[in-house]
């Protein structure tokens, strides 16, 4: 008689749903912790890009509003594959010159020289410190300097506008 009239819960009930809790604690802390680390991967993932497109922004710029320079050293005419420096010549009549380095401890960035730095051959780093550009080739076309006369065709050699594909490749450090 004395079992039937009870408010209470009984020791085995509690053990029970303390038990159940502690699962669904369990889980809610685990999926809790996947996602966070997730959402700092794809936040890195989202600064690595920004910082690669910030790069090739600057290359792209300074190509639209210069041209490039068939005269460089560095480049055997006509052009043909892929290239490892982008010479150009800005509206201020300055050479340009955009390259990877291999800056050491594993690190390689994309540099730029200007103006007289390109004569002392001073570059500057435009990547950050902890990206490193595990590719970086110019494709450039035409191959040659297509506002130069050539006297035996008695023409200009094309009548294309230069273009250049970058095609950079990064890894976050």
């Amino acid at each position: 008689m004395f079992l039937k009239n009870r408010k209470a819960f009984t020791l085995i009930e509690v053990v029970v749903a303390l038990g159940i809790f502690s699962i669904a604690t369990v889980y809610s802390i685990a999926i809790f912790a996947q996602s966070n680390t997730v959402q700092k991967r794809t936040a890195n993932i989202e600064r690595l890009t920004a910082d690669a497109r910030y790069a090739v922004e600057v290359m792209a710029r300074e190509f639209r509003l210069g041209h490039l320079d068939y005269s460089y050293a560095g480049y055997e005419l006509p052009l043909s594959g892929p290239q490892t420096e982008l010479a150009l010549i800005n509206a201020n009549n300055e050479l340009i010159r955009f390259r990877r380095a291999d800056l050491g401890n594993g690190r390689f960035a994309v540099q730029v020289c200007a103006g007289a730095d390109c004569a002392t051959n001073t570059y500057y780093d435009i990547t950050p410190a902890d990206l490193s550009v595990s590719k970086l080739a110019f494709y450039l076309s035409p191959a040659e300097d297509t506002f130069v006369w050539q006297d035996a065709l008695a023409d200009y050699p094309a009548n294309n506008q230069p273009s250049a594909n970058i095609v950079m490749e990064t890894m976050s450090l």
